[in-house]
């Protein structure tokens, strides 16, 4: 495997992990602060801190640029899929107002004051860009491992060989065999040879 595929797949695991790392303290600062004030948290949001937390791990573990971290590109569509499912539940939050929408005054913004209705947390606005940025980046650095993996299993591990195995070994795949009629069908020829031993025999009896 080209040195060049290491490289370019440790770097993307680096970006994986620092975003997920930067959304997963945003928003577990964001709980903490809500836990103080006995406040419900928002579906979505525990939803994004799940995938930020699992996307962290995950990260980790497939980091080392070896056979089985480039094989495991399904794995990296899947999060790929859950990501943009992210991005799009918290950008429908807002929308397209971001920090003048309802729920970003009355939910996000107040409870990063402390519960002050009076005095709004300037940075609450910058926080809730970079969590849903960060959120559309890393759905899309998924994408880019799981290409990069695909790419090198087919190139390096003959995966499109072997898949192609697999799939003409499927009871699918296989014709039902036809008989061979050449075969099974009767000889004239052979008849006749019979009926012209059979005929001497009877007529010396």
């Amino acid at each position: 495997m080209g040195s060049a595929h290491k490289v370019i797949s440790a770097s993307l695991r680096v970006f994986e992990f620092g975003f997920c790392v930067i959304i997963l303290g945003i928003l577990a600062r964001f709980f903490y602060l809500i836990g103080k004030l006995d406040v419900h948290a928002d579906s979505r949001l525990v939803y994004a801190i799940s995938m930020a937390s699992i996307s962290v791990l995950l990260s980790v573990v497939l980091f080392p640029p070896m056979k089985y971290s480039f094989c495991c590109f399904p794995l990296d569509v899947a999060l790929f899929v859950c990501w943009i499912v992210v991005f799009a539940l918290l950008e429908d939050l807002t929308g397209t107002q971001t920090c003048t929408s309802g729920w970003f005054e009355d939910y996000w913004a107040v409870h990063w004051s402390g519960g002050n209705t009076t005095i709004v947390s300037r940075s609450a606005c910058s926080r809730w860009k970079v969590v849903l940025a960060f959120s559309f980046m890393v759905a899309f650095a998924w994408l880019l491992s799981a290409f990069l993996g695909l790419y090198a299993c087919s190139t390096y591990h003959g995966l499109d060989v072997k898949f192609t195995r697999m799939v003409r070994r499927l009871a699918w795949w296989k014709k039902p065999k036809q008989p061979n009629l050449e075969k099974a069908a009767p000889d004239p020829y052979n008849d006749q040879q019979r009926l012209a031993k059979v005929g001497p025999q009877i007529s010396e009896v």
